[in-house]
């Protein structure tokens, strides 16, 4: 019987709060949700809604955006078109100029800009138009001096401009010169590498190549130590200039410069040139001795140490009969002593610090008595 009652309660019980659930779903406001409002937009303060009521928000409307501006056309580029690059003067005199406008026209609608003109080499000079308005045609003169050119000649001509199809590009000058007082074997000769006591000789042999009679009435030459010689031919269209090399000339470079002034109606004057190097056949080295860094004690107690031994070459370029007849020092504790490495042509000089060794500086000379003159060597150092 108690079991009955308790179920009959708790049915009654879950029925009592169902109801009251069920009642207050029902009592509460519906509400519509409402989106976030959009990236840039700010949201409206909403107005509070009675009691009771559901809280509703107003959206503003978002700002119409502004309309992106369309780009800038492009400044219309220029186009340029050159008549030709390369010019061919084909045979010309020496000494002559050779000029000649290469042609540039625009046919783009902007400016066209000729930025630079640089020409290979000093003999070129170029002038040019800067700017060239659509539609119209400039030019690039070059003139080019053969006065120190023979034979086929091509000079090049480096451009940049502001057209971007042709920024940069070259032009070519070009020429066969042919002298009228043509010299062979060249207006230029070499004495090469020449020892001193050697003497030379260079002939240059000059001719009309025009037929025209001539005389050389004056010689300047930049090297008097030069000696020189002219003998014009019996017809006056020809000459033999000979340069000579003395045997007594200076060691060092030779660079002798002859400039000779004519009669000849195309040509008032010719430059003729020799070139060379004039050294010593004997050679020393090194010239001079240092020591630096000894002690007397290392010196005193080390005497067959390397560090104390220095060497001299002596060598005779020319015919093999150099002799080492003395080698001498003038300092007591310094030895030198002469060994062949090719006979009379390459010698080896060792020079060897022998104790006993004083503290100070010390100076002194190595002197090598040859055949050929003496050398003196200096030395010097320090014990400390």
């Amino acid at each position: 019987m108690v079991n009955r009652k308790a179920q009959v309660g708790l049915v009654f019980a879950a029925v009592l709060l169902f109801g009251s659930l069920a009642w207050a779903q029902a009592d509460t406001p519906k509400v519509t949700p409402v989106a976030p409002p959009a990236a840039g937009v700010k949201a409206q303060n909403p107005t509070p809604a009675p009691p009771g009521q559901p809280q509703v928000v107003i959206q503003a409307t978002p700002p119409a955006q502004a309309k992106p501006q369309a780009a800038a056309p492009a400044q219309d580029p220029p186009v340029m078109v050159l008549a030709a690059t390369e010019f061919d003067a084909g045979t010309v005199n020496k000494g002559d100029l050779v000029k000649h406008d290469f042609l540039v026209e625009n046919k783009g609608k902007g400016t066209l800009e000729i930025t630079h003109v640089q020409p290979a080499c000093g003999c070129t000079v170029t002038e040019f138009d800067k700017q060239i308005a659509p539609g119209k045609t400039g030019k690039i003169t070059a003139t080019l001096s053969t006065a120190n050119f023979s034979g086929p000649i091509q000079k090049t001509i480096s451009v940049t401009t502001n057209d971007l199809k042709m920024s940069s590009f070259q032009l070519n000058i070009k020429a066969t010169v042919k002298a009228i007082l043509n010299v062979e074997p060249s207006e230029y000769q070499q004495f090469g590498l020449v020892f001193k006591g050697q003497p030379l000789e260079k002939v240059f042999n000059i001719k009309s190549q025009d037929g025209s009679p001539f005389e050389i009435t004056q010689i300047n030459a930049d090297d008097p130590a030069l000696k020189y010689e002219l003998k014009m031919g019996a017809d006056k269209k020809s000459a033999e200039f000979k340069v000579q090399l003395p045997a007594e000339h200076a060691v060092g470079p030779i660079s002798g410069r002859f400039t000779l002034a004519t009669t000849h109606p195309k040509v008032p004057s010719l430059t003729i040139a020799v070139y060379g190097t004039i050294r010593e056949p004997l050679t020393v080295y090194p010239t001079e001795l240092v020591y630096s860094g000894l002690s007397k004690a290392f010196v005193n107690e080390h005497a067959e140490d390397v560090s104390l031994n220095k060497t001299v070459t002596i060598s005779f370029e020319q015919a093999a009969d150099l002799e080492i007849k003395k080698v001498t020092s003038s300092l007591s504790f310094v030895e030198a002593t002469q060994t062949a490495i090719t006979p009379n042509q390459r010698y080896s000089i060792q020079v060897k610090i022998k104790p006993p060794v004083k503290e100070g500086d010390f100076n002194g000379t190595i002197t090598i008595d040859t055949n050929k003159k003496s050398i003196v060597i200096p030395v010097r150092g320090k014990i400390f």
